[in-house]
């Protein structure tokens, strides 16, 4: 009997979604010893993944989980998929996904000794072929999964057509990994026979197919009914071997030929904005640990402190637990989303010590100030000399009885006493004294380490510096021309060496008609009716005396100027940065959402084509036809060789139709308002919480570029220069000049960190464009050069002064 069926007994538990953590928890723990109570009377394997659910059967059920491990040992429990949970698998940075996949492998190899071929993501809503590369590079094989639906789930919801169900996934290197689709996770109490029927018969033109079973969606697993009902259809199969089984095992058996070389979308787009905050403070915690992780690596090998391994430990699996596939999406309960920012708040709250010991031992030792100066030591995390513009606050010694008729203006000096571009701005507090000051200032930084700078300042009388007052923006340099009607609020052109990219009004705020449904199930778009914010003829509210547009700074670095707006009940506050150099414009949305069941989008008509958008470790082409697509750092339309590029630090959902590009910004649904067929959506006559109901703040920037810079502009406005005001004391200076460099700015150092599964450091290094490209890697004594191909990630140890290139994405 050449045919079969390879059946995978498992139990979907959502860790977190219409309850919290603890809930989670406990339905690890009936589950696991329903299974293992099972496992007396028939023989079977059961089969699971998730470290955070292992955790907490280790810590609240020790007798539990030394039995686990017995059975584990006997081949009836099985470690399928080895991540440390099921994540979203859109979202988070291809690096993030790399410790999802790599602290699942360290934790399976050393409580069980398993380290799964198979990837599993059942519920995860939608896939980035940037997985495939991150997968095989970290050992794996293959990859399991059920959205977007296939016919055979649910007709009305067939998501995604694929050429077969057993596939060739590509990434965008050209990596390849085996796929399956399978038709749902899960199988009612008592209908696994049933579902692994309509397996066979759906899935009649494969000789081997694989059959997921096992109540879920908040465990249960496999029961006594079901186990007999399949001993029963074993005997009586005449045309197909059934096998108790695995996902290894099954991939093993099949050797597909047909390729598919796209991201596996579109699955409920509402994912992709709902719940923007967590998204954002999510993403704050991904960038500041592989920010943080750079300082204390450079710090520690330059000898100045110890690397703190145990505490990155500790942030990344609060990271990890964020990316769950129902919280990062924002589909959960309220108190759902609290477990999530407490996760973040923790991690965020010891990046911030580290940070801290890593910059103070940087600069220990260094030199005392000289009198009436303010030291100001900058950190630049990328490995390559760069002019960057930096900002810093400081407190003046002024005297209490200052003339108020003048103003204490900030010059910035580098190391050799030259005097830089610099321009003093609003200071974060607001106290009406020549005390605190902030400044922004052009200046050369050291790859991967600390530059001094040092503060003075003079006075200037009040009445020669900015007018206040409105009036519209015409601004030209040798790069970029720039208009901004007064009268609108809104960019009307935007040249960059003479071409017009602007074909209508830039950053226009609009409103939607959207669904309290988080998920967004039953459509690819999100929204319907759009209705344009307009600018306030008298500002009100929180924006009351104000002009409702108005130029708030100008000098020899930026221009800026604020718009208050209003749709209905619904407030926004653009701000435009607008570079004296260069061709950038930076572009701040404050949004204050007052409409329920709306969606809040930002509309570009823009020149250009094929609009593209940075995956996880790539970028590729997206619909065009204003289905929703998401997007990491930035999104792009071609014009001739150049890129208009629009970075996007704050945002993920996105979606571009007749030459429109439009931003989605925040979705004011209801918490977990999931669509049934057995009623309406919400209950009527009661109040229902609305998502994001609160202030939320919205980051742009908006540029030209080449294809092999756009990833290196973006992480430059992500990740910045971190600047501080530090008088030294008087100390010995321990930096031995250990040094990290790259030759190539336009190679993105991902990572660089103190390894877990090898000794000494783990350098990652990512090539985001279709273009080979060069790069020698410097590191302390020891040189290597790199030849990346398209889209292609490289990591490199540094151990025992040898530097060495790595096939496996290791951390």
């Amino acid at each position: 009997m050449n045919k079969k069926v390879y059946l995978v007994c498992n139990a979907h538990i959502d860790s977190v979604w219409q309850w919290e953590w603890e809930e989670g928890a406990s339905a690890a723990l009936s589950t696991f010893q329903s299974a293992i109570n099972l496992m007396k009377d028939f023989d079977y394997i059961f089969n699971h993944n998730e470290v955070n659910l292992y955790q907490y059967v280790e810590r609240y059920s020790p007798n539990l989980y030394k039995e686990i491990k017995q059975r584990a040992k006997e081949g009836k429990w099985n470690i399928a998929g080895g991540w440390y949970l099921q994540p979203d698998v859109l979202l988070p940075q291809g690096e993030a996904i790399v410790r999802q996949i790599q602290t699942g492998k360290i934790f399976f190899l050393k409580e069980f000794n398993q380290a799964p071929k198979t990837a599993v993501n059942y519920d995860s809503f939608g896939h980035s072929r940037g997985l495939v590369q991150i997968i095989k590079k970290c050992g794996q094989e293959n990859y399991v999964f059920m959205r977007p639906f296939n016919k055979f789930v649910d007709p009305k919801k067939y998501q995604l057509p694929l050429p077969k169900e057993q596939f060739l996934w590509e990434g965008y290197d050209g990596s390849l990994i085996k796929a399956n689709r399978c038709s749902n996770y899960q199988s009612p109490l008592g209908r696994a026979r049933e579902k692994i029927l309509d397996d066979i018969k759906n899935l009649s033109e494969y000789d081997v197919i694989l059959s997921t079973w096992g109540v879920g969606n908040h465990g249960g697993g496999p029961s006594k009914k079901d186990l007999q009902a399949i001993e029963e259809l074993k005997s009586e199969s005449k045309d197909r071997e059934i096998i108790h089984s695995t996902p290894d095992a099954f991939f093993n058996d099949i050797n597909p030929t047909v390729t598919f070389s796209k991201s596996l979308i579109t699955c409920m787009p509402g994912c992709y904005t709902s719940m923007i905050n967590l998204k954002q403070s999510y993403r704050e915690l991904e960038n500041e640990l592989f920010y943080v992780e750079k300082m204390c690596s450079i710090a520690s090998l330059k000898g100045t402190i110890d690397y703190p391994v145990d505490s990155f430990v500790k942030v990344t699996e609060d990271m990890l637990n964020v990316q769950f596939h129902d919280l990062l999406s924002g589909t959960v309960i309220q108190a759902g989303e609290k477990d999530g920012l407490n996760f973040l708040g923790h991690g965020k709250h010891i990046l911030n010590q580290l940070r801290a010991n890593a910059f103070f031992g940087l600069i220990k030792g260094e030199k005392v100030a000289d009198p009436d100066t303010y030291p100001v030591f900058v950190f630049n995390p990328n490995a390559y000399e760069s002019e960057r513009y930096c900002e810093a606050e400081t407190c003046l010694v002024v005297p209490w009885d200052y003339d108020n008729a003048y103003s204490a203006l900030i010059d910035v000096h580098d190391e050799n006493g030259n005097l830089l571009p610099c321009q003093t701005i609003k200071e974060e507090s607001n106290i009406c004294m020549q005390w605190r000051k902030r400044v922004i200032f052009k200046g050369k930084l050291k790859p991967m380490g600390i530059t001094r700078f040092y503060l003075t300042y003079h006075n200037e009388l009040k009445s020669s510096l900015l007018k206040r007052g409105p009036r519209d923006i015409y601004f030209k340099n040798d790069v970029k021309e720039v208009k901004i009607s007064s009268k609108t609020g809104l960019i009307e052109s935007y040249k960059v060496n003479g071409i017009e990219y602007a074909n209508g009004y830039l950053f226009q705020l609009m409103c939607y008609q959207d669904y309290a449904d988080p998920w967004n199930m039953n459509y690819p778009n999100i929204g319907t009716d759009p209705k344009p914010f307009k600018l306030m003829e008298k500002t009100h509210g929180l924006f009351e005396g104000l002009e409702s547009f108005e130029v708030i700074e100008d000098g020899p670095i930026i221009l800026r100027a604020e718009a208050f707006f209003e749709y209905e009940d619904s407030y926004a506050r653009i701000c435009y940065t607008i570079y004296k150099e260069g061709d950038e414009i930076d572009v701040n949305v404050s949004l204050f959402p007052g409409n329920a069941n709306k969606a809040f989008k930002l509309h570009l008509p823009v020149k250009g084509k094929n609009f593209s958008g940075e995956q996880m470790f790539g970028y590729e082409n997206l619909y065009e036809d204003g289905n929703e697509c998401i997007a990491h750092d930035y999104l792009t339309l071609k014009n001739g060789d150049r890129y208009l590029e629009l970075i996007t630090p704050t945002t993920y959902g996105c979606s571009y139709k007749n030459g429109v590009m439009m931003i989605t910004l925040l979705r004011s649904a209801s918490y977990c308002a999931h669509p049934t067929y057995f009623g309406p959506l919400l209950e009527k006559n009661i109040y229902v919480k609305k998502i994001d109901a609160k202030l939320t703040e919205f980051s742009f920037r908006l540029t030209t570029s080449d294809e092999s810079s756009l990833k290196r502009k973006a992480r430059e406005i992500i990740d910045k220069p971190y600047a501080l005001n530090v008088f030294p004391t008087i100390d010995t200076k321990e930096d031995n000049g250990f040094q990290i460099v790259t030759s190539n700015s336009n190679i993105n150092a991902v990572t660089v960190k103190k390894g877990l599964q090898k000794e000494g450091y783990i350098i990652r290094l990512e090539n985001n464009s279709s273009l080979d490209q060069e790069c020698l890697l410097l590191v302390g004594a020891k040189k290597i050069d790199l030849h990346f191909g398209k889209y292609e990630v490289k990591t490199v140890s540094y151990s025992d002064n040898d530097l060495k290139e790595e096939k496996e994405m290791y951390i």
